[in-house]
This record gives structure tokens, C-alpha cells and sequence, in this order.
């Protein structure tokens, strides 16, 4: 299956508004918008390696191991962002929400997505 296709069904979990596979450099490889939305992810692709930088420090400084996800809730709803890395390649998840009331089951749809994202961004 193509990213795009994953992408799709990403976007079809309730909650979700945006969603994006970031390259390790910061630019959007594929992504998908519901109708309506108007996330700048580009930019946001951008951010997102800082972030992912920031994060990977304080989890170093902290000693709690990898960092697993990164999210930043603002007032018109959360940003998620979840590291994908396998042997050196490294891409980050970037999903926008409606709200925190979706957070949970988001969060846990999203993880059985991961594989298969690995999987087309490498192919």
C-alpha cells in the first residue's frame, strides 16, 4: 500500500483534521487535510524537526529513554508528533486534532499505523 492510501485512512479517524509524514530533514513527504482545514504543514513539517530535536534532548537529560510521542495542545486543539525511525532513517508523524477529547483514541489508532508508514516511506 502507498503513503498516500495510509495517509487517507488516517485522516478518516474521528478527530483527526490533518496528518503528514515529515522527513528526518524537516520537509513533508506526503500528507493529508479534511476539507475545511487550513494547517500550514509545511511550516508545521518544519517545526516538527525542531521539536523532535528538543524533545530527543530532554528525554537524554531526563534519562526516560526514547521519546514516543510529542504533543502540544493549543486552544483550537492538539498537534501530535510520533518518531518513526528504523536503521538510521528517520521521519516523524504530524497529526493535527479537533480537540483533546479525541486524544485517547487517536493516539491509540495512530500506533497501528506505524509499521506500515515505516514500510511505504522506505519503499
Amino acid at each position: 500500500m502507498d503513503l498516500k492510501s495510509i495517509l487517507d485512512e488516517i485522516i478518516r479517524i474521528n478527530g483527526v483534521t490533518s496528518v503528514a509524514l515529515v522527513g528526518g530533514d524537516g520537509f513533508v513527504i506526503e500528507s493529508v487535510s479534511a476539507e475545511g482545514t487550513t494547517a500550514d504543514l509545511d511550516f508545521l513539517g518544519g517545526v516538527a524537526s525542531s521539536s523532535r530535536a528538543s524533545s530527543e534532548a530532554l528525554a537524554e537529560f531526563f534519562g526516560k529513554g526514547p521519546v514516543s510521542q510529542v504533543m502540544i495542545d493549543f486552544e483550537e486543539g492538539p498537534v501530535l508528533l510520533t518518531p518513526l525511525s528504523q536503521d538510521g532513517d528517520k521521519y516523524d508523524v504530524l497529526a493535527t486534532l479537533d480537540s483533546t477529547q479525541n486524544l485517547g483514541r487517536v493516539r491509540f489508532q495512530l500506533k497501528k499505523y506505524l509499521p506500515r508508514l515505516l514500510e511505504a516511506a522506505r519503499a
